[in-house]
Parts: structure tokens; C-alpha cells; sequence
């Protein structure tokens, strides 16, 4: 019997970048339903070709481990839970999609890894390593560490430092943080910024810069978000 989701794989064999279009070819031998259905649109899945590297994996399974030693549920079983818990967060998936880390699309198994990272940081799972090592997506692994008060650095606890230079005689109670840049370091590293330079801090660690402060860390922070407040 024929599923009420009909795929088929096809392959891109052109594109035009002034329309914005994709030249995609499909096979398709079953010329009854086509005509029973009236099938006249399709929706296309991209599929990532690339090569999964084996350091992405590693860096999945390790902290998988940790979060297994946390928990006490063991590896396999904590595997397949954030497995299903990341399909229906993340991707609004059912678990008849259930991947395999030896074979998933690199850009499936990259957002997989930003979800372990996020997973870690959320229930204040403790590791071994930093997770900074383990990070796909830099810039959402700072939010969350500014969200939750840790040091992008280490993961010990922090406060936002602030890439734009607001001292020099300026009010912090009273000027407008929304927006500025913010960086979530420990009193360690933040002393290091400020002994080496920011620019060459940032090089150091791989950072593309701050995280522009938002309303969400202003309240975790207790900081003024916009004009409005000022009167």
C-alpha cells in the first residue's frame, strides 16, 4: 500500500542564481498514483553530501558519556533519549526518523552536537573537558552560556563583560545595554582579556566576537533594555 508521503531522491542539475532557481531531476515509475493524486507541486529535502568527520562523532559520544555518568541511565539508553528528545524539540520529528551517528548528514549531526552542548549547559551537567572544544556553533554556545551565567571560556560561573567600552565616567544603571556586545567570562579569563586585548582574546579562543544583548539577557542580568526606561 502506498504512503500518504510519496519521496522520491533527485538530484540537482542546475541552478540559475538571477531566478534563484534549482534545476532538480527525479525519477518516478509509478504512473497511476501520479495520476490518481494529480501530484503537480513537491516539496525537496536538501540532503547534505559531505563526509561526517570523525572528531564531530567523538565529540557526540563524549558527551553523551557525560551525560550518561550524570544521570546514572547508562550511555545506550541516554543515547537514544536525547536522540528522540532533539528530534521533537529541535526538529519537530517523530521517532520513525531516528538517525545513526555512523551515518547521519553532517548538518544533521552538527545541529545534534549544538543540542548536546545546549543540553549540558541547561542542566548543568559537569564535564572533564570544556565545551568549547566540542562546540559547532560558537555564537549560539556564547548565548547560552550568557543566558546562564557561565564562562564561554571554562564553564565556570561568569558575569557579562562587555565588549563596548561603556566605563570612562558613563552610569551602567542608567545607559541602555540592549544591543551592546557581551561576552560571558569568569573573573579568570576576564582578567586575560583585559591583560592580552581583546582582538587577540577572541583569535585566541575562536570567537567571532560578542553576542549583541538582547531582552532575555538583560533580565538575567538586571541590565536597563531601552530608551523607554531611561524617562
Amino acid at each position: 500500500m502506498k504512503t500518504p508521503l510519496d519521496t522520491v531522491k533527485g538530484k540537482i542539475v542546475g541552478y540559475n542564481p538571477m531566478t534563484e532557481e534549482l534545476t532538480i531531476v527525479a525519477k518516478y515509475n509509478d504512473t497511476y498514483m501520479l495520476q490518481k493524486r494529480e501530484y503537480k507541486e513537491c516539496l525537496v529535502q536538501l540532503i547534505d553530501s559531505r563526509p561526517l568527520s570523525e572528531k564531530q562523532r567523538r565529540a557526540c559520544y563524549a558527551m553523551i558519556k557525560e551525560i550518561a555518568n550524570h544521570s546514572g541511565m547508562g550511555t545506550e539508553l541516554t543515547k537514544q533519549h536525547l536522540k528522540l528528545k532533539f528530534l521533537a524539540d529541535d526538529l519537530q520529528e517523530t521517532a520513525d526518523k531516528i538517525f545513526s551517528l555512523s551515518s547521519a548528514p553532517m548538518s544533521l549531526v552538527c545541529a545534534f552536537q549544538d543540542f548536546l552542548v545546549r543540553f549540558i549547559i541547561d542542566f548543568d551537567v559537569p564535564t572533564k573537558y570544556p565545551l568549547l572544544d566540542m562546540v559547532d556553533d560558537i555564537d549560539s554556545y556564547m548565548y547560552a552560556c550568557l543566558t546562564h551565567k557561565k564562562c564561554c571560556v571554562c564553564g565556570k560561573p561568569a558575569q557579562l563583560h562587555h565588549r563596548d567600552a561603556i566605563g570612562m565616567g558613563r552610569d551602567r544603571t542608567k545607559i541602555v545595554h540592549e544591543g551592546l556586545e557581551g561576552i560571558p567570562l569568569c573573573a579568570e579569563h576576564h582578567t586575560e582579556m583585559h591583560t592580552i586585548g581583546d582582538e587577540t582574546f577572541m583569535e585566541k579562543y575562536h570567537f567571532n566576537g560578542g553576542i549583541p544583548i538582547d531582552k532575555t539577557i538583560c533580565r538575567v542580568y538586571g541590565l536597563r533594555m531601552n530608551k523607554d526606561e531611561l524617562d
